[in-house]
């Protein structure tokens, strides 16, 4: 540059072939500022800049000839920028050093776009070797082999585009099959044994391959550098472990899940799991009930645990909706259910989100569908087999498992499973209340007290000196900024419970064979005979008794009872009601099985009657009277009729000799009273197989 000229040269980076140009400073000036061009905040060519006892002496002896060719010109400013006087020049310097041009050019272009330094002359080899392009060399490439000592002509052979196309073929048939996990060498030997059998004998009564001597067929080296240079490592593993395997075990880890959300109650994760510890009946400690199932809820942003549900329900949409209930109950409660007295600031969770993040199951069923519609919350479910996805509520179970253990009598370790090893179910003490309350005291604990090192801490959490506990990340977060919502409990047991669409008529709200009703639907004229009316209920399938209809959108409800036409199913669960229903159309069934033939008997004795009637009155019937004298005699023949009826039928009273009386008395005493007992439905199917058999 020259200020006082307004002059500056310049020359390309880029271009390979760019010499030195001429400009104007203001405009180059001009130009910066407007933004056409900009100014790069890191030199290209620092990486030339290394100290000289890092360099090779080949590296230090072709710069130093480089530069005792260009030494002698390269100072010769600015004549040697000057098209004209720059040839001249490189024309001396060729004669003197018995250069080329060529060869004075690409030293100097290297001396002047690498900041006028001397390292800029260092020898390019990083571009040597043409990376990344398909060589056709003519002879082996790579170190010789071992046995080349015995003889040259034990090197191996030139890999060449047949043999590239025979490694492509039983690489991608065979290696990268998806769950095969076959090795290398198993691709190797099946390669040889089809590709490169020169004849075939028979051993053992079996045909096999003969292939030329190792030296004349490429080594298994040679294919393993074919598959590590033709795909790369996402692909081989994609390739054989599947797209799901690796977005889950080898996707890389850069981000932290924990951002997914910005604030407590944007995303809570929910999830079950079967806790590894065996419990007995809390009614009879000799009675082993099995391992309990444990739902956790936990919010993303403060990994604090919001709800919880100890049961034996299975994984399934009835221990989700007790999980969801206990998410929004007044926690101070719910521990006393447990005789834990806590205050409101050790657990003051009792709110509902903006989203749930669960697995493809409970989630997904119709079960869920008022919680977005009626409460607003959005419903997310992670795909198949990505259980990393809610991998802070997955690493939830995993520390309360591990943490419990040892307090746990009957709880599943591996090391019990070796041959002879005690038998850990047998050690089961605990009852499901017990286990409840160990699992409330540890979320109590870790809400509190647990230090998260590794929680990624923004600059917010960090300016306040908020310590990454659960607890101080939840309280901060709600005086800062929170998505989190307080609705009625009763409202979210309503919008939880399972719903059906029924209808209500003169009888009542009839569902599943059970009527339903209340006074105030009946003041609205729900019940009048001949009206009709659809509608909505929600019911808790654990106890029939009621029965919700859901009104303002769920957002209230009106509670029914069950009838005392349908007081039978008093007190029973749905699955018992539809057992006894079950039950009751069997009965209905294997009664009219034997009705038929009584209908029968009858249809037969009334024929009788019948018949006998027809003849008397065929024996009788006087044919001299006509229609009219017949139906003119009605009423006297009536009168007469009825006279002889009633002296039939007088009563005449006497009294009982008192023999009768004493044997009526001993027939009373030696009575036997017979009590109903009603039948298992074993007992109804073993009765109705049996009169099967016997038809």
């Amino acid at each position: 540059m020259d200020r006082k000229q307004d002059t500056v040269i310049t020359i390309s980076i880029i271009d390979k072939n760019g010499l030195p140009k001429w400009g104007h400073l203001s405009e180059l000036q001009n130009e910066l500022d407007a933004g056409k061009i900009m100014k790069l905040p890191y030199d290209p060519y620092a990486k030339f800049m290394i100290p000289e006892e890092k360099l090779t002496p080949k590296e230090i002896e072709v710069r130093d000839h480089a530069w005792s060719c260009i030494s002698d010109i390269v100072d010769r400013e600015p004549s040697i920028y000057a098209k004209s006087e720059r040839f001249q020049m490189i024309k001396d310097v060729c004669k003197r050093k018995n250069k080329g041009k060529k060869f004075i050019y690409k030293y100097l272009r290297y001396y002047w776009m690498g900041g006028k330094k001397i390292n800029a002359l260092l020898p390019r080899y990083r571009n040597c070797g043409g990376p990344n392009k398909k060589k056709n060399p003519t002879q082996k490439m790579g170190r010789k082999r071992i046995t080349t000592i015995i003889a040259p002509e034990l090197n191996g052979v030139l890999v060449n585009e047949d043999t590239r196309k025979n490694f492509d073929k039983y690489t991608r048939t065979i290696y990268l099959k998806v769950n095969r996990r076959d090795s290398v060498k198993h691709t190797y030997i099946e390669m040889l044994k089809e590709c490169y059998g020169i004849e075939t004998k028979i051993e053992h009564g079996v045909e096999v391959p003969i292939i030329p001597p190792y030296h004349k067929i490429p080594s298994i080296a040679q294919l393993r550098y074919h598959i590590r240079t033709r795909f790369t490592r996402q692909k081989r593993i994609v390739a054989r472990e599947g797209k799901v395997n690796f977005d889950r075990d080898f996707r890389p880890l850069l981000g932290s899940e924990t951002l997914k959300a910005t604030g407590p109650g944007q995303i809570f994760e929910i999830d079950a799991t079967v806790a590894d510890v065996y419990l007995v009946s809390g009614d009879d400690s000799n009675q082993i009930i099995g391992r309990p199932v444990v739902y956790v809820v936990v919010d993303v942003w403060t990994h604090i645990v919001t709800g919880m549900y100890v049961g034996l329900e299975g994984p399934s949409w009835q221990g989700m909706m007790m999980a969801i209930e206990n998410t929004c109950m007044n926690k101070v409660e719910f521990c006393a259910q447990y005789d834990l007295e806590i205050t409101a600031d050790e657990w003051p969770c009792h709110h509902m989100p903006q989203q749930f993040f669960a697995d493809r199951g409970e989630m997904e069923s119709k079960n869920a569908d008022s919680l977005g519609k009626v409460l607003g919350i959005k419903l997310k479910n992670a795909p198949p087999y990505r259980a990393d996805l809610k991998g802070i509520v997955e690493q939830q179970f995993r520390t309360l498992n591990l943490t419990l253990q040892p307090w746990m009598p009957g709880a599943v370790k591996k090391e019990y499973m070796k041959r002879g090893g005690p038998d850990y179910v047998l050690d089961a003490k605990l009852t499901l209340k017990d286990f409840t309350k160990m699992m409330i005291e540890l979320i109590l604990h870790r809400n509190n007290f647990h230090y998260m090192e590794h929680y990624p801490l923004d600059k917010a959490l960090s300016k306040d000196q908020v310590r990454p506990i659960p607890r101080e990340l939840w309280n901060w977060g709600i005086a800062h900024d929170h998505f989190l919502q307080e609705v009625p409990l009763d409202i979210v047991r309503l919008n939880v419970l399972p719903e059906a669409e029924v209808t209500a008529s003169s009888e009542g709200i009839y569902l599943k064979g059970m009527f339903f009703g209340c006074e105030e639907l009946a003041r609205q004229g729900w019940f009048v005979q001949g009206k009709s009316i659809k509608t909505v209920i929600a019911y808790d399938r654990r106890c029939m008794n009621y029965v919700y209809v859901k009104v303002k959108d769920g957002r209230s409800f009106i509670k029914c009872h069950l009838l005392d036409k349908s007081s039978r199913f008093s007190n029973l669960s749905l699955e018992e009601i539809e057992m006894k229903r079950f039950e009751e159309k069997l009965q209905k069934n294997l009664y009219k099985s034997t009705l038929l033939q009584q209908e029968v008997s009858l249809s037969a004795r009334l024929e009788k009657i019948k018949a006998q009637a027809e003849k008397r009155a065929d024996i009788q019937r006087d044919h001299s009277l006509t229609k009219t004298e017949k139906k003119a005699n009605i009423q006297p023949g009536r009168k007469i009729e009825r006279d002889k009826l009633r002296i039939e039928q007088s009563f005449e009273l006497e009294r009982l000799v008192e023999a009768e009386l004493e044997e009526n008395e001993a027939n009373t005493n030696n009575q036997v009273v017979e009590t109903y007992r009603p039948k298992s439905k074993f007992d109804i199917l073993s009765i109705a197989r049996r009169k099967i058999e016997n038809d």
